[in-house]
C-alpha cells in the first residue's frame, strides 16, 4: 500500500524552499490532535503536518472499484505575535510551498498511476487558509488530495459462515 505520510515527508526533504525555510515533516490526527507539531513547537518554527488519519470511500469508475482515500496536509508556519506584516509575509511563505507542492504533485501523478496504479485527482485540489489567532501566532493553510486505488470487492463466499 502507498505510504502517503512518507511522500509528504519525502517531498518536504527534497524540496529546496521547504529545507532553506526549515519546515519539519511531522503527523497528526487532524486538525485537533497537533501531537507531532507540539512536540518540536518549542524547536520548529515551520511545519508540514501530514493527517495519519484519512476519509474513505469506495466508487466505480470504468466497470472497476475503487477505494478513494482522501488526505489532509497542513502548511504551517509561525509569526512574531501582533506583527501583521510578519504574519502575512509567513503567509504567502505557506502560500508559496503549497504551490511548488502541487506542482510536484501534478508531476508524480503520471508515474504514480503508471507503475503503482494510484490515481491522484488532481482536477480538483483544494486548500483553505487559517485565518485569525490560529494556535498562538501561527498562520499557514491545509490541502485535501484524493487518490484512487484499484480494489478487488469480489464475493468471495469462503470468506462467510453463511450464505
Amino acid at each position: 500500500m502507498f505510504s502517503f505520510l512518507q511522500y509528504i515527508q519525502d517531498l518536504t526533504q527534497s524540496n529546496q524552499l521547504a529545507q532553506r525555510e526549515s519546515f519539519a515533516p511531522v503527523t497528526c490526527s487532524g486538525i485537533n490532535y497537533l501531537e507531532g507539531m507540539l512536540e518540536q513547537y518549542q524547536s520548529q518554527a515551520n511545519f508540514v503536518c501530514t493527517s495519519d488519519v484519512c476519509q474513505e470511500s469506495l466508487h466505480t469508475a470504468s466497470g472497476g472499484w475503487f477505494k478513494r482515500r482522501v488526505f489532509t496536509v497542513y502548511i504551517l508556519a509561525r509569526y512574531e505575535y501582533g506583527n501583521s506584516a510578519d504574519q502575512e509575509q509567513k503567509m504567502d511563505l505557506c502560500r508559496e510551498l503549497f504551490r511548488q507542492y502541487t506542482s510536484r504533485i501534478i508531476h508524480d501523478s503520471q508515474s504514480l498511476a503508471a507503475t503503482r496504479d494510484l490515481y491522484i485527482d488532481t482536477t480538483d485540489i483544494r486548500s483553505n487558509e487559517l485565518g485569525g489567532l490560529f494556535l498562538n501566532s501561527c498562520t499557514g493553510l491545509y490541502f485535501l488530495l484524493a487518490i484512487d486505488e484499484p480494489t478487488d470487492l469480489r464475493y468471495d463466499p469462503t470468506e462467510w459462515t453463511a450464505q
